[in-house]
Parts: structure tokens; C-alpha cells; sequence
């Protein structure tokens, strides 16, 4: 029988893993341990679908400023991931494809080796950096990969520039920014809490809200013009409705989080006076400017 391969992009923040052969296997699971306010156990990787109080939340994480260094949790992490509950991997009868950060220390580097070999037992497995495996990912038969290429690889604690020749990234030339998703989230924290609400404490939550509300602007001026104008010309305005996690027992599922255009349709639900919203005006376009002009919060 065939090896199967399996593919594991390994971030600071989530998993995407998935086998080679079956496009339908990916999945992406947080990569953390998430101690829950309201309920009195953790949970492991993607177990916090089933946490019923987002409030709050208190994570441990396998990575620090980007590099693996908490390995007892990352092995709980690993084990979710590979259990019959998720992946259903039986190391022994897979070869392992995983990322690793670029610059990446070599005593850290074998422990990934020690691992992946001593600890599960795969049968046979390859370190990359993620940029590398970006030059394969619309590669044909009629469109080959190209000899030479710049991948901007943004994550969770840095932005990497890695240029490749020939498909060799040339190590002196990478650069790295200290500029990731976890920034641009914190300085949305910052940004809605001198503004609106204290969200000081809920790190998932807003995360959340900058994945679904934040898009990276076409024309600043344009948007910005538009923004301050009143509704219903305002467009950009959403009304974000904050779940109300002491009456709402049910879990939140990503479709469900409640925003609300500008123009409010009337099929939605009306909003109650009891309903905490978060209006998201300009911050949907500014925050993830600073992608491109970090000087403008001092980086």
C-alpha cells in the first residue's frame, strides 16, 4: 500500500493540516490549550467549538514570538490532531510534511526531529519553512513553478519576505518584520476600547471580529471620505452584535456571529435595547493598514 502524506502548516496560532490525497481532509484547529471562564475544563485544539462562554479566555500557547518553545503543550495539541476524533492518523503508515519558522534555531529544530520520530513514530517526514511550499500552490503540468519569486508569508507574530531563486530561498536576503495577526488584533483591542467597549480581556472575541469585518482598503481616502459620512450613505458601517453570553447558552458557531450592514434588513431580528453593539466604521479598513505602514503605530 501507498504511504499517505500528510501536510501539516504548523502555526503560532492554528494547525491546517490535511493528507495529500484527499483534498477534503483539510481541517485548521487552533493550536493552543483555551481555559474557559464559564466552564470548568480546557479544551484541546478544535474542542473549543464546544466551549459556551467565549468571555474572557485564557490560552496557552505552544509558540512564543514565533518559535515553538512550550513542547507539553504543543504534544496535547499534536495528539488532538492526530486522534480518530480529527485526522484519524496512524503515524506508523504516514510520512509527515510540516512548516517550521524561518531562522529557526537549530536545538529547536531537533526537537521537532526527536519528536516526530521517537515520540510518534512516523514513518517518514520533511521540515519547511512555509514560504517554500507557498511556490507550489497553483502549480500544473502547463503551469510550472517559477524560477524566481518574492513570497510575502504574513502570520500570527511576524511578516516574513523571503525571496527564491530556482526554488531555493537566499538566506541573506529573507527579512522579517515583528508584525502579525496577534498585533493587528491587540491594537484593535486598543483602538475599541478607548472608543467604545472595554475589550481589554476578550482576545477571541475580537479576533473574530477583525476576521470578519477587516478588509484591506482599495482607495484609503475614498473610504475614509465615506465613513464619515451619516447612514444609510455609509456603507462601510457595520453593527456588530456582542453575543450575550449570560443569557445565550448556546455556543456560538462562526456563522452565526451577528453583523449587521449599515441598512439593516428587515429580515433580521430587530435589535433589543438589552443588545450590546459594537460599531465597526473605519477600524474595518485602518487596522489592517498598519500591514503596510507599521510607522503609523511606531514599528
Amino acid at each position: 500500500a501507498m504511504t499517505r502524506t500528510l501536510v501539516m502548516d504548523n502555526g503560532a496560532h492554528a494547525i491546517k493540516a490535511g493528507y495529500a490525497d484527499d483534498s477534503e481532509s483539510g481541517r485548521t484547529i487552533p493550536n493552543s490549550i483555551t481555559a474557559g471562564r464559564g466552564d470548568r475544563r480546557s479544551f484541546v485544539g478544535d474542542q473549543l467549538e464546544d466551549c459556551k462562554d467565549y468571555s474572557g479566555l485564557y490560552f496557552r500557547l505552544p509558540f512564543e514570538r514565533g518559535y515553538l518553545t512550550n513542547w507539553d503543550v504543543e504534544k496535547d495539541v499534536w495528539d488532538r490532531v492526530f486522534s480518530k476524533q480529527v485526522l484519524k492518523c496512524v503515524p506508523s503508515e504516514v510520512s509527515l510534511m510540516i512548516t517550521e519558522p524561518c531562522f529557526n534555531p537549530p536545538n529547536i529544530q531537533q526537537t521537532y526531529d526527536e519528536m516526530v520520530f521517537e515520540e510518534y513514530g512516523f514513518e517518514a517526514y520533511h521540515r519547511s519553512i512555509a514560504p517554500k511550499l507557498c511556490q507550489y500552490a497553483n502549480v500544473s503540468e502547463e503551469n510550472p513553478p517559477s524560477e524566481c519569486m518574492i513570497v510575502v508569508d504574513s502570520g500570527y507574530s511576524f511578516t516574513h519576505i523571503v525571496p527564491f531563486c530556482e526554488g531555493k530561498p537566499i538566506q541573506s536576503a529573507i527579512k522579517r518584520i515583528n508584525l502579525g495577526g496577534k498585533l493587528l488584533t491587540n491594537h484593535l483591542k486598543e483602538v475599541v476600547s478607548f472608543r467604545y467597549w472595554n475589550m481589554m480581556d476578550e482576545t477571541y472575541l475580537m479576533n473574530e471580529i477583525k476576521e470578519q469585518c477587516c478588509y484591506v482598503t482599495q482607495n484609503i481616502s475614498v473610504d475614509f471620505s465615506i465613513s464619515k459620512s451619516q447612514t444609510p450613505e455609509n456603507s462601510i458601517l457595520q453593527r456588530y452584535v456582542l453575543p450575550d453570553f449570560s443569557t445565550k447558552k448556546q455556543k456560538m458557531q462562526a456563522s452565526q456571529y451577528d453583523i449587521r450592514p449599515h441598512n439593516q434588513d428587515s429580515n433580521d431580528a430587530p435589535l433589543s435595547e438589552d443588545d450590546q453593539v459594537l460599531n465597526m466604521n473605519n477600524e474595518r479598513f485602518t487596522i489592517p493598514e498598519i500591514l503596510f505602514h507599521p510607522s503609523d503605530i511606531g514599528i
